[in-house]
């Protein structure tokens, strides 16, 4: 039945779209919406972003049809939403994060070397720049421009086994954000999470 909610390849979106969300988690984020605009080894993809402190809404377009995805730090889950089917599907935040790396410096410090680039203006933020390079030089490379006002990075681009990914937010609107953002509206089902041949393993750690 999942298949008519949500194709495969959404799916792989959908996970690419929450370890972006993962990545970019900081403690006490500022509170703004912004376009986003994420380049991927299959498609460019454009969407909106929601930050209130610790948990981020993500909208995007997936071949038509709208998706959410919801990244609740406070509870430790993320949730994926249809919402031409009202269905959504829920992942621990935590499992997907063993699944990428971190852009905390101490914690992303144990696996990669990181190099200061300078500072840079990105879409009216002074931003510091960074440069990660894996320890294990299959892993690649993560850059980042870190705005310090608002504690997220403005824009990331990593280049490693899955190819190069770019993430840019811009028209950043500082503004006070509802609570009901962030939560499953009234009258969605949960379904369970869909088997993808190759990844079995993640699938089964991240399934609650």
């Amino acid at each position: 039945m999942w298949e008519k909610a949500f194709s495969r390849s959404k799916l792989l979106i959908a996970l690419a779209a929450v370890s972006s969300l993962v990545l970019f988690s900081s403690s006490h984020a500022a509170e703004f919406s912004a376009d986003m605009v994420q380049t991927m080894p299959y498609g460019v993809h454009k969407g909106k972003l929601f930050v209130k402190g610790n948990n981020f809404r993500q909208e995007m377009d997936m071949q038509g049809e709208k998706q959410i995805t919801i990244f609740r730090q406070d509870k430790g889950v993320v949730w994926v939403l249809m919402p031409e089917s009202k269905m959504y599907m829920e992942m621990s935040s935590e499992a997907q994060a063993e699944n990428v790396p971190q852009v905390d410096p101490q914690k992303f410090e144990q696996m990669a070397k990181r190099k200061y680039l300078g500072k840079q203006t990105v879409n009216g933020y002074v931003c510091e720049t960074h440069q990660y390079i894996y320890h294990d030089k299959s892993m690649g490379t993560v850059t980042q421009w870190f705005s310090k006002k608002l504690t997220f990075p403005i824009k990331m681009e990593t280049q490693g086994p899955s190819g190069h990914t770019i993430t840019e937010y811009k028209n950043i609107s500082e503004k006070s954000l509802s609570n009901a953002l962030f939560e499953i509206p009234a009258g969605y089902q949960k379904m369970g999470m869909p088997t993808i041949p190759g990844m079995e393993g993640i699938m089964e750690r991240m399934s609650r």
